[in-house]
Parts: C-alpha cells; sequence; structure tokens
C-alpha cells in the first residue's frame, strides 16, 4: 500500500471518530433538553389543575374561596396525583425517573419546585409559582433561591 492510501485512510478514520464523536454528544444534549422540557409540561400540567381546582366551587371539591390567592387547603390529591412522601407539611411527589416536585401550598400562593432524583430539600433548580388563577399569575425561576433570576411568563 502507498503511502498516499496510508494517507487517506487514516484521514478518513479520523473523519469517522469526530463524526461519531460529534453524533454521541450532539444525541446526549437532545437527551437533557427533552428532560428538561418534559419537567416543565409536568410542573405547568400541576399549576394549571391547581388553578382549575381554585376556581371549581367547594360543593364540586373545588377550592374556591373570596380570596384567589389561598391555596392552603390545596393538596395533590385534589388534582388526582398522590404524593409519594412528605417533608414536614409539604407534599413531595415522584413524576419521572429524573426529578421529583415539592409542592408549597400556602394563603398567598402555590409554589412547585422541582428537585433532583434523590428529592434532596436543598436541590431546587427550578420553581413555578401561580400567584391567583389566571395564567398571568403565574411565575418561573431558577435557582435553590426564589429570587433568582426571577422571570414572569
Amino acid at each position: 500500500m502507498g503511502q498516499q492510501q496510508l494517507l487517506l485512510l487514516v484521514l478518513s478514520v479520523v473523519i469517522v471518530g469526530l463524526a461519531t464523536a460529534n453524533g454521541i454528544e450532539a444525541f446526549g444534549e437532545n437527551q437533557r433538553k427533552t428532560r428538561q422540557d418534559q419537567t416543565m409540561v409536568q410542573l405547568m400540567d400541576i399549576v394549571t389543575k391547581a388553578q382549575a381546582w381554585k376556581m371549581k366551587p367547594t360543593a364540586l371539591a373545588g377550592g374556591l374561596s373570596d380570596d384567589a390567592n389561598d391555596f392552603s387547603s390545596f393538596d395533590l390529591a385534589q388534582i388526582g396525583m398522590a404524593s409519594t412522601e412528605m417533608q414536614g407539611s409539604n407534599e413531595v411527589v415522584r413524576v419521572s425517573s429524573y426529578a421529583c416536585f415539592k409542592i408549597f401550598p400556602n394563603a398567598n400562593y402555590l409554589q412547585v419546585n422541582v428537585l433532583d432524583v434523590d428529592c434532596d430539600n436543598g436541590s431546587a433548580w427550578m420553581w413555578i409559582r401561580t400567584v391567583g388563577t389566571s395564567l398571568e399569575d403565574i411565575q418561573f425561576g431558577w435557582g435553590s433561591d426564589t429570587n433568582v433570576r426571577n422571570n414572569g411568563f
């Protein structure tokens, strides 16, 4: 085999190797983005179902009251979800193999934190909060502190 053929062979092996590495990296990035998107959908699902529960009259097992911000009597069973554990007075639900949610109902708002797989209390990396029953009442942020990068929808 000539030198030119060996050089072409080595060059083609390097190109195929680089393309394979880039493909694996793109696949991993796509998997991470999919997990984030699914987590966001699940967060919005919990909050919008809680808002719908809040707008339903109490005669229909809803939470309608004079104060639209009062979610203190909310729990996951009212929207057809079951908590997997309790941490103090807060429910925790594992909804996927890579995240779990901690529910914070109170008299001023309902907040849902996304925790890591181990449901570690200090590992919140995303949160969503509703202060009422309309879409404009939903707030969203990142970080364990609710003041970190606070963004509204």
